[in-house]
């Protein structure tokens, strides 16, 4: 029987090519790369996390669904341990962005191939971060897992857009969670423009990135409710 997927999982997963080969990164039970060996997507997979108990339970979950001689698993912190010729496909899921952009600093050869994010905080500095060193959202999707609306992005080379509060893939599917999701974001731009106001060396620059983030959301959500 086939491995189940979350909603949230599902997304990610069909982020990933036919035929191409994917690693990963703090994979905890292997849910996704299990599921694209058992579905043909994937002939071989690889997967990384730092702990070795989440490993432990990968490796079971793996033989028990019996994928076991075509998944390899890695301790070790990011990609520290993957060959860069063994994988085209990159998924980073589950992490805040700060910690996204180390495990990139760190492989900077992972930034030429097809990544798929799912990150959970810190969207707007990983999104400028990954623009500056040339890469595009190519597409974008909703999740709602458990009441939570996750946000995942398949991205590639390609010419950034200018600082934007939602991607425009979002807008073009009228993605009936984006409005839910934008009410959350607005809220958390908020809270985060309150604490770095209330400072007591306000960082001007970030103020000014966070007002004009929270005008923007505004201004999309008061479109988005009239669809």
């Amino acid at each position: 029987m086939s491995i189940q997927l979350s909603p949230r999982l599902r997304r990610i997963a069909d982020y990933v090519p036919r035929g191409g080969t994917v690693v990963d990164v703090g994979t905890d039970h292997a849910y996704i790369p299990i599921w694209l060996l058992q579905e043909g997507v994937s002939e071989r997979a690889y997967a990384t996390d730092i702990r070795p108990g989440p490993l432990e339970r990968a490796r079971a979950d793996a033989q028990r669904h019996g994928v076991a001689d075509r998944l390899t698993l890695w301790l070790c912190d990011g990609l520290a341990l993957c060959p860069p010729e063994a994988v085209d496909t990159v998924i980073l899921a589950g992490m805040g962005g700060e910690t996204m952009r180390g495990i990139l600093e760190r492989a900077p050869w992972a930034l030429e191939k097809r990544l798929i994010l799912q990150p959970q905080t810190k969207l707007p500095e990983l999104r400028r971060w990954l623009g500056e060193r040339g890469l595009a959202v190519l597409d974008a999707a909703l999740a709602d897992d458990a009441g939570r609306i996750y946000l995942i992005w398949l991205l590639g080379a390609g010419q950034p857009e200018p600082e934007p509060a939602v991607d425009r893939a979002l807008l073009r599917k009228r993605d009936p969670l984006l409005r839910p999701w934008l009410a959350e974001r607005i809220k958390r731009a908020g809270k985060e423009l309150r604490g770095l106001a209330s400072a007591q060396s306000p960082d001007e620059t970030a103020l000014a990135a966070r007002r004009r983030e929270l005008e923007a959301l505004n201004r999309i959500y008061r479109e988005v409710s009239l669809w």
